[in-house]
């Protein structure tokens, strides 16, 4: 998947869901929420609200919710009822349950693809404060922006846009580039900028095997 066109591919692949689910008399309201709502071009993975009034439906929400995967796996459907009452997540396994010791956390696939985080506690005004960018909603007004009015919050986490930038390998003196996709992501694991260009880090690596 090409680094610049990350975020547009992740948006085709909300907007194929949408097309699908809207069309589920259940669906309520669909949003795509973080990173990428937020124009962050080297998102790290898809996040979706969906606001549904019953969960009959979910083996079909869940079904149009894995074919994302055909674009990329690092997906997240959060279900929410008419009063934002937080449900669970889509879960991404094909079978409920599977033979994953997830399936053994308490509510988990009650009902099938329905997925209870262990340790997961959900934090409203955290995720309200992500961006959000509507993709259907049969209510006259967003449900999902009309709450965020309703507990102040007026602006939404910002992702900053990283340059690229050069670096002078410290093995062989060749400067190489650092993309903004590199640094998003040695950030997000606590790793500090690399000091040897790519083909050095192979040959410390086969080196070191």
């Amino acid at each position: 998947m090409a680094k610049e066109n990350k975020n547009q591919i992740l948006r085709e692949a909300a907007g194929d869901f949408t097309k699908k689910a809207s069309m589920l008399s259940s669906v309520l309201e669909i949003a795509i929420a973080g990173s990428v709502a937020g124009e962050d071009p080297y998102p790290n993975d898809l996040d979706i609200a969906i606001i549904v009034d019953s969960l009959d439906e979910l083996v079909l929400v869940s079904k149009y919710a894995r074919q994302m995967s055909k674009c990329y796996h690092g997906w997240e459907v959060f279900l929410f009822d008419k009063s934002l009452l937080y449900l669970g997540r889509v879960c991404h396994r094909r079978q409920c349950p599977s033979q994953s010791v997830d399936c053994c956390v308490p509510g988990c696939g009650d009902p099938p693809h329905l997925r209870i985080h262990s340790g997961f506690k959900y934090d409203e005004k955290l995720f309200l404060s992500s961006p959000f960018d509507i993709l259907y909603t049969s209510f006259k007004e967003s449900c999902l922006l009309a709450r965020k009015g309703e507990l102040g919050i007026t602006g939404s986490r910002k992702y900053p846009v990283l340059e690229d930038v050069k670096i002078k390998c410290i093995i062989c003196g060749r400067n190489f580039i650092f993309t903004a996709g590199e640094q998003k992501w040695y950030k997000g694991r606590g790793y500090s900028q690399p000091k040897r260009c790519p083909g050095c880090r192979e040959n410390k690596y086969i080196n070191d095997f």
